[in-house]
């Protein structure tokens, strides 16, 4: 079950990277106008909209480097925390380290969320068009937790040096 979910995580991350490479693409496309693939997105739009289009077109996808980086080191952590669980060693300092650091990058996540959603409904105000975006606060009851979670596991590991130290 442990190599089925390592697996998958693995899985994730190599999407994580293909998608943000298209959309980094994309994002060259625009900047370049190449072909004319920014006129054609921002035509037949009033000149409010067109701006509004093209903030909310470039915020989301300079956020996107970012947030893909976030992903990586979140789901490179739980790969690592998943190997050392099923190898018997999940209460280690290394394995609260990584906690911590899923913690960080959850919260990078959560920010650059916020960061669409504020533009996306300015771009929505601005266009009169609706560029989705709801608050999930999955995410932000996750990054407390994480690190909790964190203190936990460095406890958990001062314990277990503890007891070998007994024994």
């Amino acid at each position: 079950m442990f190599s089925a979910i390592i697996t998958g995580l693995k899985l994730a991350n190599w999407l994580n990277w293909i998608v943000a490479i298209v959309l980094a693409g994309f994002f060259a496309l625009l900047l370049a106008d190449a072909g004319g693939v920014r006129a054609e997105i921002l035509a037949g739009r009033g000149e409010a909209s067109r701006e509004a289009t093209r903030l909310y077109l470039y915020t989301v996808l300079s956020i996107v480097p970012p947030t893909a980086i976030a992903v990586h080191m979140l789901l490179t952590r739980l790969v690592a925390l998943v190997r050392d669980a099923a190898a018997g060693m999940a209460f280690t300092t290394a394995n609260a380290v990584r906690l911590r650091m899923m913690g960080w990058a959850l919260l990078a996540i959560n920010i650059a969320d916020l960061v669409y959603g504020w533009v996306s409904i300015r771009a929505s105000e601005a266009s009169g068009e609706y560029f989705g975006w709801s608050l999930s606060l999955t995410g932000w009851v996750a990054v407390p937790l994480l690190f909790v979670l964190a203190h936990v596991f460095r406890e958990g590991a001062a314990m277990r040096q503890d007891l070998e130290g007994t024994v």
